[in-house]
């Protein structure tokens, strides 16, 4: 997860709390995460510099202009004229993270460097429950880069069983 994703979905969030129109900000981001899988060129043509700028804000326009709340309009037209296109996708993951945290639901960010298998992903469910007392709704994500093992973000913990942590631990002592 990378601090500039936080940093929009957590403003577009306050945008939404102080509009009192959270339920039209996530129907804009379905129409938006609908489009980016539907016309996965959508999301490379946002983010590429060979384009012109103003190109680019066009079809955001014409994309998503007066289908989607004004002030979440803005915040995307921002994040593509900043060269932050590419962090659509996991801005609107942790938007929805931050829904499910002010409804009361805990959220816990799991990811894997390979898929969770549907057996896999309920035992871990219920070792998450049981070891913080409330019900947990999971956000799985595959990164390749963890190698191997598996990290779970939640309630502002970081449970890290990766093996590149447990390398980065051994690097650690080797240099002392």
């Amino acid at each position: 997860m990378t601090h500039t994703s936080r940093e929009y979905a957590e403003a577009l969030f306050e945008l939404a709390m102080e509009a009192e129109e959270t339920a039209a900000f996530s129907a804009g981001l379905d129409l938006v995460e609908e489009g980016l899988k539907e016309n996965p060129g959508f999301l490379a043509l946002l983010s590429s510099p060979a384009i012109s700028r103003e190109e680019r804000m066009d079809a955001l326009s014409a994309a998503f202009q007066e289908r989607i709340p004004l002030a979440e309009m803005i915040l995307l037209r921002m994040m593509v004229s900043r060269g932050h296109a590419r962090n659509l996708p996991e801005m609107i993951t942790i938007y929805r993270e931050l829904e499910r945290e002010h409804r009361g639901e805990s959220v816990a960010r799991v990811i894997t460097a390979v898929p969770l298998t549907k057996e896999e992903a309920e035992k871990l469910q219920n070792r998450l429950e049981a070891r913080f007392h409330r019900k947990m709704d999971m956000v799985c994500t595959v990164d390749p880069a963890l190698i191997g093992g598996i990290r779970v973000e939640t309630e502002g913990r970081v449970l890290d069983g990766s093996l590149k942590a447990r390398l980065q631990e051994i690097k650690e002592v080797m240099n002392t």
